[in-house]
């Protein structure tokens, strides 16, 4: 099994526990602007450590700037997809979000890389791709409608995340395509990041009345950051292989959340959604 396959793996398991992270954000009622300036300063911490740690800091210069403007780039679809993805689970259970957002999500990486990277699929993995997309649909039955606290909101922001979440994630690409360090450009993301949400929380604060909780935010957010630094740098080095195999994979990062809000949250389960999570596990090992 070659080496990007094991950090695609390695990222689909632990980027899941991220994934679950905005769930609590939502049934906890905390400030997502609030949250994500905490785990982005961890992050960015722990980012900088990495960068000194790889030797890699270039002079400042044409790449520099560059792979700086990638970051920001980067990090600005992904911070505006958080807030998307928060407000969609806020209206919708994770078993409904996740195999949605799964769907959506690899079909435009996968065109991507197609037609841009021109990568090529064998037979079996564009089965496990197909598989893995059309399975999570069978969650979608009319008397979810009447589960959910509203359904067709959710799914209209489960498809705003997934076109964000797929411009964000094809912009590291790029960076191995043209070989440029990876640490400099996650560096620069979670700096980015961070300077966004503080943005946004000053402006967001002034803007709104809403009261939210901020009992135990900054140790559970600082966690969050750990865990997303992780998931960010497993996920940056699966995709020097192929981008589309690497995406599906790290798509069934869904699962990690899915179960976890059953279990955690006693979100509503039956046979029909243990069927695509076992499913969704089997197609996994088309891959491998």
């Amino acid at each position: 099994m070659e080496t990007w396959i094991l950090y695609a793996l390695a990222s689909a398991f632990i980027g899941g526990f991220y994934a679950f992270s905005f769930k609590v954000i939502a049934q906890r009622n905390y400030d997502t602007y609030l949250s994500t300036i905490y785990s982005y300063g961890i992050a960015t911490i722990l980012s900088w450590l990495l960068l000194i740690y790889s030797g890699n800091i270039p002079e400042i210069g044409t790449v520099f700037f560059l792979v700086g403007f990638m970051g920001f780039i980067n990090i600005f679809f992904y911070s505006t997809s958080i807030l998307t993805r928060v407000e969609s689970m806020r209206n919708i259970d994770s078993v409904i979000f996740f195999p949605l957002y799964k769907t959506f999500w690899p079909i435009m990486v996968t065109t991507v890389s197609v037609f841009i990277f021109q990568e090529h699929l064998s037979w079996r993995e564009i089965m496990g791709i197909i598989f893995g997309i059309l399975v999570p649909l069978m969650l979608l039955t009319k008397s979810e409608n009447h589960i959910q606290k509203n359904l067709w909101k959710g799914v209209i922001f489960v498809v705003i995340t997934s076109i964000l979440t797929s411009i964000s994630s094809i912009i590291p690409k790029f960076i191995h395509v043209w070989n440029y360090d990876i640490e400099l450009f996650i560096f620069t993301s979670f700096l980015f990041g961070m300077m966004f949400s503080v943005v946004g929380y000053l402006f967001h604060s002034k803007k709104s009345d809403k009261k939210y909780r901020t009992h135990q935010i900054a140790p559970f957010s600082m966690v969050v950051g750990m865990i997303h630094f992780l998931a960010f740098y497993t996920f940056m080095r699966a995709i020097s292989g192929n981008l589309a195999i690497a995406f599906t994979i790290n798509s069934f990062s869904i699962l990690v959340p899915i179960i976890l809000s059953i279990i955690f949250y006693g979100e509503h389960f039956n046979l029909k959604k243990g069927i695509v999570i076992g499913l969704s596990i089997i197609s996994i090992l088309l891959f491998l």
